[in-house]
């Protein structure tokens, strides 16, 4: 579970081990905004599913070849919403080129977040009391 706490006009952003960033207003800023979280929570996905597959293929790889860009891109027709989101992946120069365009595949398939912003979940509003 992820806990946002407004502290002295700070967004605080916790999980169960405490203290883990400060929300910021908007992009660039000291801390990450909204859609920059949403961003870090995609890639970071997609990121981890990479080095789940290259694992369980047994890949050996340079770790820092690894690297995944995200931008959300919002609506064109001005709803308050992100419609694309364009993920840029920097896979290990040693993979076979066959090997990558699978890759590529089975690491969207694979990412739960990608998943969930594909298929439109549900959100939830609700008002908790006793906080």
């Amino acid at each position: 579970m992820t806990t946002i706490k407004l502290v002295q006009g700070q967004n605080e952003i916790y999980n169960e081990a405490g203290l883990q960033i400060i929300g910021s207003v908007a992009p660039n800023q000291s801390g990450l905004s909204p859609r920059e979280l949403l961003e870090a929570a995609l890639g970071l996905c997609v990121s981890i599913s990479l080095q789940k597959v290259l694992a369980r293929d047994e890949i050996e790889y340079d770790t820092s070849s690894i690297h995944v860009e995200v931008s959300a891109v919002k609506a064109e027709d001005g709803t308050n919403r992100f419609e694309n989101f364009n993920v840029r992946v920097k896979l290990p120069p040693t993979l076979d080129p066959t090997y990558k365009k699978k890759l590529l595949t089975v690491i969207e398939r694979a990412c739960t977040i990608s998943n969930t912003l594909k298929n439109e979940a549900i959100v939830e509003t609700i008002e908790i009391e006793g906080f």
